[in-house]
């Protein structure tokens, strides 16, 4: 039965935090745990947990602010599941960043934590819904309200993040599926294949490896593959609902096929080439949702986070404002595409800062239609030859929905921009003299006519948006201009308490992932409102010591001022004496 947890907010006569010194109790309310209290546990709305309860009369659930808050602060410390349980027994700031008044009771048991994760990953597996996202969007958007945040402009960046698997040989790979098909199989059905599994038990699908010299891989790849076929006709009446024999396959469809010719007939097959494997081909049985993807020569499994934070220059803080997680083989402009809609409902997104990887035909497409300006900081594809003038040079006029109206030339012609005869092309007549005696004219991308004297421009509704990103990216070149770049230190925050960029992740599958990574996403928030908060009450410092210390000088002169009219006012009596 789900009940909201508002002890918190009654306070124990003993309560041993009220039994701190002033002092001591007051650095406590200003450390992280004191932010961490007000803004993040204070403000987790329950209600929506309640799902995963029985709506019957039974047994009340643990605190889920308590058990929200404890995997925000394990994800944002880095801590195992041991270490978290220890820092909420013996550590105060994790205490009373959890608003535990009461020093001999825990609020939950560590098998709690894992009911509540399996329970939170299994209802976003049936209903779609991520109830930590929903903290996060909650949260965050009480945040930039409460700070009065601009959220107009905001920058975007993604991270390749590694699953927690191990990274294994395609023998490897092969050889422990079969071991899994073994363990899977009834003592009966295990009698029957006993030969066949034979040379694949003894030991681990390493060892089995490590026995297997270069030269014999590719024999012992057909071999295995040869025995999965047969399994896999075998064992599909009696296991086909079984995840192991729907792992076995997926990896036989992944890494063989029937071979040619006169072989096919009699149900031999081949082992696929490695560049006929897909990136998203299984890279482990214990994640079926991480995928292969090289970056820069470098292999990576796994996923790729999107990161969304605000970036305008008066705000005081910038807090991030949304998480994506999805396979490592997700293009970035389809992030853009998939989250900029509740981007702009949640916020007053007006400009997105990206780089250039962020850039496409459907991205620009879709911030048009939330009427949102894209500001990239490069873009893809080759950049016009130096001898050459892009359109990039040529400024202009476009509608609402991007449509060249009027367009100017480098050399100062201005020509009017017309429909051509195929759909999303146009076409502008410059003057032939003009031409003449413009020094552009021989790199000029506008040809000379046949038919009439002067020239031609002939564009499409592609061509003009590249043109119109490339200057939006030439202003963003130079010091203090480039307002994306920041958040590559965002990127690091968040990933920092896993290893950063060459670590791993704790965790296995996307549910997991992205659970992770929004919880140290609110972590990175909190620390920054706890350094704002920190650099409030300084600058508070120094102003009220700036004060006292006028105010004492003013004092001073008034003294020194009184002292001298006394002093004048009774030297005469004195003397006239």
């Amino acid at each position: 039965m789900f009940r909201e947890n508002n002890q918190h907010l009654q306070f124990d006569f003993l309560d041993p935090f009220q039994q701190m010194g002033k002092k001591m109790r007051q650095d406590l309310e200003e450390s992280w745990a004191g932010t961490f209290y007000r803004e993040i546990f204070c403000r987790i709305d329950e209600t929506p947990f309640a799902v995963l309860y029985s709506d019957q009369p039974s047994r009340p659930n643990a605190a889920i602010n308590a058990l929200v808050g404890a995997e925000i602060l394990k994800a944002g410390f880095g801590w195992s599941d041991e270490e978290l349980w220890d820092q909420l027994q013996f550590n105060l700031q994790a205490r009373f960043a959890l608003g535990l008044r009461n020093m001999s009771v825990m609020p939950f048991e560590m098998r709690t934590v894992y009911n509540f994760r399996q329970r939170v990953s299994r209802h976003m597996q049936e209903s779609g819904e991520n109830l930590i996202e929903q903290v996060f969007v909650q949260v965050t958007d009480e945040q930039l309200a409460a700070l009065e945040l601009k959220t107009g402009h905001q920058r975007m960046d993604s991270v390749l993040v590694a699953s927690n698997i191990r990274q294994m040989s395609r023998l490897q790979l092969l050889v422990e599926v079969v071991q899994r098909v073994w363990r899977m199989l009834t003592e009966a059905d295990q009698g029957l294949y006993a030969t066949s599994f034979e040379p694949y038990l003894k030991g681990t699908a390493g060892q089995y490896c490590y026995r297997v010299t270069a030269d014999e891989v590719d024999e012992h790849l057909v071999a295995v593959g040869q025995l999965m076929h047969h399994l896999v006709h075998r064992l599909a009446a009696d296991y086909a609902d079984h995840p192991t024999y729907q792992v076995l396959q997926r990896v036989f469809d992944e890494h063989f096929a029937p071979a040619a010719g006169d072989e096919a007939e009699s149900g031999q097959i081949r082992v696929k080439a490695g560049e006929e494997l897909s990136a998203s081909s299984l890279q482990s049985p214990d994640d079926w949702e991480a995928t292969y993807r090289v970056k820069r020569g470098e292999g990576h499994q796994g996923y790729v986070s999107n990161l969304t934070e605000t970036c305008d220059p008066e705000n005081d803080v910038q807090l991030i404002t949304m998480v994506q997680v999805a396979p490592n083989t997700t293009d970035d402009e389809q992030f853009l595409v998939e989250g900029l809609p509740e981007l702009k409902e949640r916020t007053d997104l007006d400009a997105l800062w990206t780089d250039g990887g962020y850039t496409g035909p459907d991205a620009e497409d879709a911030l048009r239609q939330e009427q949102v300006e894209h500001i990239p900081t490069n873009l893809r594809g080759r950049r016009t030859a130096p001898d050459r003038l892009g359109l990039e040079t040529f400024t202009g006029e476009v509608d609402a929905d991007g449509t060249p109206v009027s367009v100017t030339c480098p050399g100062g012609q201005k020509a009017e921009v017309r429909t051509a005869r195929k759909a999303g092309r146009f076409v502008a007549y410059l003057d032939q003299p003009g031409c003449e005696t413009c020094p552009f004219a021989e790199g000029c991308p506008a040809r000379p006519m046949k038919r009439r004297d002067g020239r031609s421009l002939n564009v499409s509704s592609r061509q003009v948006q590249v043109a119109l990103l490339r200057q939006r990216a030439a202003k963003t070149r130079g010091k203090g201009n480039n307002w994306r770049a920041a958040i590559e230190s965002t990127v690091r925050s968040v990933t920092h308490p896993f290893g950063g960029q060459t670590g791993k992740l704790p965790v296995r599958g996307q549910i997991r992932v992205a659970q992770v990574l929004i919880c140290s996403a609110l972590m990175v928030n909190v620390r920054r409102i706890w350094r704002h908060e920190q650099q409030l009450a300084q600058n508070q410092s120094q102003e009220a010591a700036s004060l006292l210390s006028r105010c004492c000088l003013r004092l001073r002169s008034w003294v020194h001022v009184l002292s001298l009219h006394h002093f004048s006012g009774f030297a005469p009596a004195s003397f006239g004496k």
